[in-house]
């Protein structure tokens, strides 16, 4: 670690005990004719030297969400399973031509909704709250020497606890009706990509929202259209084939499918859709970043 990236953490770490005190710092690596790196390497390299940060930010989101609750962060358990009933009943219940037919709801149906709602709810969270990442903390962009990337990855680190915390329950409801496959403990090969996608949808929402207010005001349609044109109500195959080609350029379509054939069908997965829905997210993890990094000079000026 080079002695200036030293002299930058402890000045974080001592700003975040100590956040009444104003902590300044210079490096040469600041300097304002040098462009801030923007390649995926150098976007590793900060993310390992402040881990600890990252981590440290984390836990405090999740904690503070449920601050002075009675349940605290069972919330993150109790909440899917509210959910998780309240969707079978309407759409497996109320709506479905199913119960016309006298059929009964199956676990299957719950569990392959409730795996659809997890992974939505992954990129939903981001797509909800990355536009204040760095609205949200001036004194962060403008008092104090910070890495201002790890506001919008704090979001998506929040959002992957929150994720695990129902998968908790998934796997759960999963050993408890038809046993866990094989193939389920492969299942974060379906959802890890995600994560990057995640990471580069927050990086350009919280970098270009400080330009642009308006951005703020149509992510949760976005997140709400994405909803329904997933299938997270129904499978993929359902639809016509024609369909079929357009919904696969939805994010999440992909990794749901893949989910459901290795939790609920005991199945591998399409490799090929997968690899190539890996690739164009850390393209979107490359881009987002990218942005971030060019923008990232004039948040304080707007402000």
């Amino acid at each position: 670690m080079r002695n200036s990236d030293y002299k930058c953490s402890k000045a974080i770490h001592y700003q975040m005990a100590n956040p009444d005190h104003k902590v300044t710092l210079s490096t040469t690596r600041s300097s304002a004719t040098t462009r801030p790196p923007s390649s995926l390497h150098d976007l590793a390299k900060s993310l390992w030297l402040y881990r600890r940060l990252l981590q440290q930010l984390i836990l405090r989101d999740v904690a503070s969400r449920y601050r002075g609750s009675l349940a605290g962060i069972l919330w993150s358990l109790l909440l899917p399973c509210i959910m998780l009933g309240v969707y079978v009943f309407v759409f497996g219940y109320v709506f479905a031509p199913a119960r016309a037919l006298g059929k009964t709801i199956t676990p299957d149906f719950a569990l392959s909704l409730f795996t659809g709602m997890l992974l939505h709810g992954l990129v939903a969270e981001c797509l909800a709250r990355a536009p204040a990442a760095i609205l949200g903390q001036p004194s962060y962009v403008k008092k104090v020497v910070f890495p201002i990337e790890l506001l919008p990855l704090t979001i998506v680190g929040t959002a992957v606890v929150q994720f695990l915390m129902g998968s908790g329950v998934l796997f759960v409801a999963l050993a408890a009706t038809q046993g866990l496959p094989l193939k389920a403990f492969f299942w974060p090969l379906a959802w890890l990509p995600l994560i990057a996608l995640a990471g580069g949808l927050s990086f350009i929402l919280s970098a270009l929202t400080v330009f642009l207010r308006d951005l703020a005001q149509i992510t949760g349609f976005i997140a709400t259209l994405l909803l329904f044109l997933s299938p997270v109500f129904y499978p993929l195959a359902s639809v016509s084939k024609g369909l079929q080609y357009w919904m696969l350029l939805n994010p999440l379509t992909i990794p749901i499918e893949a989910s459901r054939a290795m939790l609920i069908q005991g199945n591998w997965p399409d490799w090929a859709a997968l690899g190539w829905h890996s690739l164009a997210s850390l393209a979107a993890l490359g881009v987002g970043w990218w942005i971030f990094q060019r923008t990232r000079r004039g948040f304080s000026d707007v402000i």
